[in-house]
This record gives structure tokens, sequence and C-alpha cells, in this order.
């Protein structure tokens, strides 16, 4: 039965992927493909494997051209995992920045020195790599104007301080003003919508990405000193976690696949992770898809404790939060597709 079971999931997600490379809300197969940046706190929690995972797969379909990873905790081998993972996928050579502060340096998950540990990358520590806002700006400044998205799906350590930047050897531009020249859109995983209050059973509140350790003043300046011609889409703690994803890779992608390791050490062999960053990601490169309804009008209020409350205006603002309207399993499908998918081959000239 879990066999047959397992069957029939391969089939639906093969099937999903094929429609939707063929009809894209972005138009068609001569889409152009979204520059997109990654910025993960790779270091708990699976699902931000998942989502680089994802990415990688959607580069190696033209769907998205990821430029840079950014790691926004003080875990020292939080790039390694990154490295590694971009190694799998033939690209080692990525832009890969390190958060150098001392945020959340403490949480180390059951993944990620093993992917440092028993996978090939360039990077194994922070020390190796650049720091994340270097090559943010690089990155930014080196992009066509309004054409990157951001996928936000951890804290905010690396946004507030690309906020408060100044011009440098990239650009002349302070960070606000590089923000709004050059990103296209944010997705990001954080808060829960309309409220994340009251809390309760399975109900975190505040939501993990917005208030843990004491990152909520962050959060709070990050949402609000935003520039407002860029728009914000966030995705809620209720979305995620209505979409169970990952646990096909134990029987459908060989060992040497560090994104199946990482979800067999976090979750065990077989077992669904829910789907935070990975849907988050998705709709940074595909946005609405079928999946969502955007809720447009009003915008986030973030506390310094990092609650979060939808202030409803009627109007439209530069924010939005997701409501999943489809099938959860369909996005699950979606999800899985990708990440079974075999890396592209690269053929030396």
């Amino acid at each position: 039965l879990d066999r047959v079971k397992s069957l029939t999931e391969m089939l639906v997600s093969t099937m999903v992927l094929a429609v939707m490379l063929l009809v894209r809300e972005r138009g068609g197969a001569a889409a152009i493909p979204v520059r997109l940046i990654i910025d993960t706190d790779m270091s708990g929690d699976c699902d931000d494997v998942g989502a680089t995972c994802l990415a990688h797969a959607l580069m190696d379909r033209g769907e998205a051209e990821l430029i840079a990873v950014v790691h926004n905790t003080g875990l020292d081998t939080g790039v390694g995992a990154i490295s590694a993972i971009n190694t799998y996928y033939n690209r080692p050579d990525l832009l890969v920045g390190a958060y150098k502060g001392p945020f959340d340096a403490w949480l180390r998950g059951p993944y990620v020195d093993d992917l440092v540990t028993r996978f090939p990358g360039r990077i194994t520590n922070a020390s190796q790599a650049r720091d994340a806002l270097d090559v943010y700006r690089q990155a930014l400044a080196t992009s066509p104007n309004s054409s990157v998205w951001i996928s936000s799906i951890g804290f905010t350590t690396n946004l507030e301080t690309l906020l408060k930047s100044e011009a440098d050897r990239w650009s002349p531009l302070d960070g606000a003003q590089l923000i709004a020249a050059k990103v296209r859109g944010v997705a990001w995983m954080g808060g829960r919508y309309p409220a994340s209050t009251p809390g309760g059973p399975g109900l975190p509140s505040p939501e993990h990405n917005f208030g843990f350790n004491g990152i909520g003043p962050s959060t709070a300046f990050t949402v609000g000193a935003w520039p407002q011609s860029v728009p914000i889409h966030f995705l809620g703690f209720e979305v995620g976690a209505a979409v169970g994803s990952g646990g096909v890779m134990t029987n459908h992608t060989p060992p040497t696949n560090p994104c199946r390791a990482a979800y067999i050490d976090h979750s065990g062999a077989g077992n669904d992770r829910w789907s935070w960053d990975p849907a988050t990601t998705l709709f940074a490169v595909r946005e609405s898809e079928a999946f969502y309804t955007l809720h447009t009008t009003g915008h986030n209020a973030v506390g310094q404790d990092g609650n979060n409350r939808w202030i409803e205006t009627g109007r439209a603002e530069n924010q939005s939060y997701l409501v999943l309207t489809s099938n959860a399993s369909a996005v699950k499908a979606a999800i899985n597709a990708l990440l079974v998918a075999s890396p592209r081959v690269t053929v030396s000239s």
C-alpha cells in the first residue's frame, strides 16, 4: 500500500510539473528567468534546504536564475550546508554570503554538520565566506533595475543591515535606494494572518521568523523601513503548515543528494516536513500560480516582540499576504516534483 501511495504521489507530481511548465503565469516558455536571492536561516529546520534545492531545480528548468544565497544566523557551518547543496547542483561558485554576528549562533540542527562533513563543497564555515551584506550589494547592483526577487525564509539580520547600508564599491546608492532600484518583490515567510495573537497549541505567538530569540525589533524595523515602491508578499505560518513535502526524496533520489540527507536527518526516512520555505521560494519564482489569492488591502503591523497584526485599510498598499485557495496536495505535488528532479549535468566545452 505504501508503495502504491508513493507511486501515485510521483505520478501526480510529474503531471502537475508538466502542466506548470507548459502554462505559466509569467508568459510561458519564452519568459525570462526570475533573478532570485535566497536569504535563509539554514540551521534548525530542513525546509530551508528544501527551498534552496527547489530553487536550483527551477534554475535547471530555465524558470529562475539563482544569483546568490545568504545565510542570516550566526551558525558558523550554515554556509557550509548551503555550499554542499550548490555543489550537488553543479554550481559550486554561486555567490554565498554569511551573517557574521552572534544572533542564533547556538542553534545547530541535526542535518547541518552532516551536510558539511559528508558532502563536498567549496565552503565549510563562515570564516571562508564573504560577508552577507557585500554579497547582497553586489548581487543587486549588478542586476537590471526591478529584476530581483528575494525569498526571505529566516530572520531579518541581513535585510536590516542592507537597509541601513551606505554607498560602497558596488553602488553609489544607499541600501534603501538600492532595494528600490533593483528589487521587484519579496516573498517573505513570516507571521500569522490575519494576526499572530492569540497563540495556542500549534499556533506560535509570535511566529518564529518574526519573534524568535529577540529578533522582533529587527523584524519591526525591516517591515517599517522597507521602500514603499517594492511589494512584500507574506506567506504566513498557517499556509506552510498546511502542506507537507520532502519525504518522497528518501526513495526517489540517490544517497548522494544532500537535500535527501537533510530531510532524513531532521524528520526521518520517508517523512514530510511542513513547507513554509519551499512554498515561499516557489511563489517568488512563479508568483500566485493557481494556489493562492493575495489579500492586498492593508498592511502588516509588527510589534517589538515580533507579534503581527494585519491592519485592514480597504485600499491596496505595497504589502499582501497569501491565502491558500487550492488543495494542499497540489502545492505538495509541485514542490515534490522539483525536489526529486536530478541536477542538470554540466558539460565542459
